[in-house]
């Protein structure tokens, strides 16, 4: 009886390793594949303007977020920002039509930094930063939380002061 468990575990012993070494072989040859058809990183990637995204800078007055006269746009270099949070940005183009939506952490939230504190309270008076994509149609700019709106601000001027005058930042 012990002879067919003995032969029945080498044939399935073997069996593996085949499939494994063929698996491997699959794998490199998807890698060099993958490779022979990517361009070789570049450190002049972030000096692309294609390469980078806006950052709004705005005041926030009573738990709500204001475009005034210190509010800038910045232009920075790199990837835009994995969204994720619950405060929605909805992004409209100057004739209303929405451009794009995406979640964030909640900026009108400020956060206990005590160790282990979770406390939350909202912030009544400071900064805020959004992030936003690199598009010259945005406009307005509508936040949701949960599903309520909280708050709409036009941006279109800042967007157009940013692109007459890049090296400014939207000052």
């Amino acid at each position: 009886m012990k002879t067919p468990y003995t032969i029945f575990f080498i044939t399935a012993w073997l069996l593996l390793s085949i499939a494994a070494q063929a698996q491997e072989e699959n794998d490199e040859q998807k890698r060099a594949l993958v490779e022979k058809n990517t361009t070789p990183f570049n450190l002049n990637y972030f000096s692309i303007t294609e390469n980078s995204f806006y950052v709004l800078e705005a005041m926030v007055v009573n738990n709500k977020i204001v475009i005034d006269s210190s509010a800038t746009i910045s232009v920075v270099p790199g990837k835009l920002p994995y969204p994720s949070g619950d405060f929605k940005v909805s992004i409209l183009d100057k004739q209303g039509n929405q451009i794009l939506e995406y979640f964030m952490q909640d900026p009108l939230i400020a956060r206990s930094c005590e160790g282990e504190k979770n406390h939350t309270t909202p912030l009544e008076k400071g900064r805020a930063y959004i992030s936003l994509p690199k598009n010259n149609t945005i406009s307005t700019l509508v936040f949701i939380r949960g599903k309520e709106q909280i708050g709409t601000v036009d941006i279109g001027n800042l967007i157009v002061r940013t692109q007459n005058n890049p090296t400014k930042e939207g000052q």
